[in-house]
């Protein structure tokens, strides 16, 4: 496939991928929307392994990266759901465009890769300023929105953590394989989260439904398979691209398609974290501490 339909394949997924969670808990508990999104996501991750004639690497180095990605799926899938019940679909996507820099500060920390250059401290400090604005903001507007804003946040740092740390195992294996593997690791959890709290199947609406089976197909399976192509065959600065522009796509939607609102000083708090996350990317080609 052509590497621009790649690249516009989880554009569009990314971009969605906030909205269509918000809209898949709509008449059901978040916990039964997250666990039968994956649960289906699994199906169809068996059913192509089977179709391709292809085994599960089952090697103590492939175990090891099924585990942490399958504990970055639930731990980060759990939160972000968690959150839609209270937060907009274009902030939950805001938050997510931190996850380059949140990224860097894990390399440094895990991989002793190289962070301390101007353009990506102040990058930092820009996309922060900004989450910070948009905590004040919502904590003036709604005490239950800060407790959804502080879970997808943590969830965003969890996602960077366990981004890094699969880098850091290092398991050479298909992004199928890691995506079926992390599935197989979280799906059990997701199953046991909503026995334990809901733990009946409820009446969901069709939009809720659609929703669903969007989220298992191209947000489980198509959009994780797709991004690591992505990695594999292109730069980083082109990868780089996809969370400066899924956010102003997502709040777009959300704007349009859900009637979500935000104020003067949310929108202040937004720009500020692009314009954090671009000088971090890109910074570098415009002063000497080349990235």
């Amino acid at each position: 496939m052509p590497i621009y339909l790649v690249f516009l394949s989880v554009v569009a997924i990314w971009s969605t991928t906030p909205l269509a969670i918000v809209w898949s808990t709509l008449g059901s508990d978040f916990n039964f929307a997250v666990a039968s999104r994956m649960l289906i996501g699994l199906m169809i991750c068996l059913l192509l392994l089977w179709i391709k004639k292809q085994k599960l690497n089952t090697s103590k180095l492939a175990i090891n990266n099924y585990f942490y990605a399958g504990m970055g799926i639930f731990t980060t899938m759990s939160l972000v759901y968690y959150s839609s019940q209270t937060v907009p679909s274009g902030i939950i996507s805001i938050v997510f465009g931190l996850t380059p820099i949140i990224t860097g500060i894990f390399a440094l920390l895990l991989l002793k890769e190289s962070f301390f250059k101007f353009h990506k401290i102040a990058g930092l400090l820009l996309g922060l300023i900004g989450l910070i604005v948009i905590f004040k903001q919502t904590l003036s507007i709604s005490t239950e929105m800060i407790t959804g804003l502080l879970a997808v946040t943590f969830a965003m740092a969890f996602q960077a953590f366990i981004s890094v740390k699969l880098k850091q195992v290092n398991a050479s294996i298909s992004a199928l394989e890691t995506t079926t593997g992390a599935l197989i690791v979280s799906v059990p959890l997701f199953i046991l989260s909503w026995a334990l709290t809901e733990g009946v199947i409820p009446t969901t609406t069709f939009k809720a439904a659609l929703s669903i089976g969007y989220l298992a197909l191209f947000g489980s399976v198509i959009g994780f398979m797709s991004y690591y192509y992505l990695i594999r065959h292109t730069s980083v600065r082109v990868v780089g691209i996809v969370p400066l522009i899924t956010p102003i796509f997502a709040l777009l939607l959300g704007a349009n398609l859900n009637n979500e609102t935000l104020t003067s000083t949310q929108l202040s708090g937004i720009i500020l974290v692009l314009i954090g996350l671009s000088y971090y990317e890109y910074g570098g080609k415009f002063t000497k501490d080349k990235v």
